[in-house]
């Protein structure tokens, strides 16, 4: 018994070395990102359109489309359009408001012929369809864009000439300690998304905050190959791009063109969320996202299993257990001190202890019921 607990300890140790090592590296990437800074601006001439994807969005739809009528970008090269996925509330009679203001509205029930389990991905190939813009943008219906989001993304595009950019998104306004947890968790991710994309190595988006080339939607395919995947639509386009156009992808590192969501406001949303989130890992065609998935998994349940085997009393379990603790929880405290410092958002520091145990437990339990659970509820559907 003692030689299996020693082994477990041992590798968990490891485990627990090999993410500081990593968090290490994607933290000297991201440094080596430079802030994206407008010193010579380039006058717009790229016409752009934002695509809205919304499905029951009647308490979140007004303040989103305030947003984006508010960008400091000209409105001739400016289109925006709202995606209608199903919604059974006032969504659609809302965004016809907008419509004297240039909002169009795409009705996905007339489009779309047949059942899906990816509607989002039905949805945006309809409205790329659609629009004229040569440049696409994605954005939530429950998200918020600051004013200069469109013209930090045009003058990145103009000056780089990416095919396909990665922005920053936020949580904010949180009302509890779940909510609090969930902004430090996206925060790293940010980190981790704008140091993998610079790296070329770990490609992940997010596509509340996505652009892309009609053209390059089209020379890919869109989602061809992916689209009964019911999530996925911004990682599976990104990898395609990017296999597409190498050294075309990029990462729009400012905080000004950081769009900003609400966390999910109770344990049930945010369970749902994220096994959502989770079930897509398996159809990854590139092995770094599931390498690093892995590894993370496995030292955040190898951390568990040491902790029950030192209730035992065995030095093994109990050594194992605080080592790779401790080795885990300062790679993140460097990770999240990096991010709350970049995003302004140090009032979270507090959370910091806490919130180390929860990420253990969420990434150990729901990474393990997004490889058991096959079905889950979102935004009223059934998804299996």
């Amino acid at each position: 018994m003692n030689m299996i607990i020693y082994l477990i300890s041992s590798a968990t140790i490891l485990f627990s070395i090999a993410y500081f090592v990593l968090i290490r590296w994607l933290l000297h990437q991201w440094r080596q990102l430079d802030d994206w800074i407008t010193t010579t601006p380039t006058l717009p001439k790229t016409l752009v359109t934002i695509l809205v994807p919304a499905r029951n969005e009647a308490h979140n739809i007004r303040q989103c489309l305030d947003s984006l009528l508010q960008q400091s970008y000209p409105s001739p090269l400016l289109e925006i359009i709202v995606i209608d996925d199903h919604s059974t509330d006032a969504t659609p009679d809302l965004v016809r408001s907008y419509q004297s203001q240039g909002v169009s509205l795409l009705m996905l029930a007339d489009v779309l012929t047949h059942p899906t389990q990816s509607y989002k991905k039905a949805a945006i190939t309809a409205g790329v369809a659609l629009a004229k813009g040569t440049l696409i943008v994605t954005t939530d219906a429950d998200c918020l864009a600051p004013r200069l989001w469109i013209h930090h993304i045009v003058q990145s595009y103009q000056a780089q000439d990416w095919q396909c950019i990665a922005g920053p998104v936020l949580f904010h306004q949180e009302e509890n300690a779940l909510e609090e947890f969930q902004s430090l968790d996206f925060m790293g991710t940010m980190i981790i998304t704008g140091a993998g994309i610079y790296s070329g190595q770990l490609l992940m988006a997010n596509g509340a905050n996505f652009a892309y080339t009609k053209a390059a939607f089209e020379a890919v395919g869109g989602f061809s190959g992916v689209e009964e995947r019911a999530s996925g639509d911004d990682l599976f386009l990104l990898h395609k791009i990017a296999q597409r156009y190498p050294m075309k992808v990029g990462f729009l590192k400012q905080i000004e063109a950081t769009t900003r969501t609400k966390a999910m406001p109770d344990l049930r949303s945010f369970v749902q969320q994220r096994i959502r989130w989770g079930t897509k890992n398996a159809s990854y065609k590139g092995y770094q996202v599931t390498l690093v998935a892995g590894l993370v998994f496995a030292t955040c349940w190898g951390i568990i299993l040491t902790f029950l085997l030192s209730l035992s009393g065995s030095i093994y379990g109990i050594l194992g257990c605080l080592l790779a603790l401790g080795i885990k929880a300062l790679a993140d405290y460097r990770l999240l001190q990096e991010a709350t410092a970049f995003f302004n958002r140090r009032d979270l520091r507090p959370a910091f202890g806490w919130a180390q145990l929860g990420h253990i437990l969420y990434i150990a339990l729901l990474g393990m019921a997004s490889l058991l659970v096959q079905r889950y509820e979102w935004k009223g559907r059934r998804v299996e």
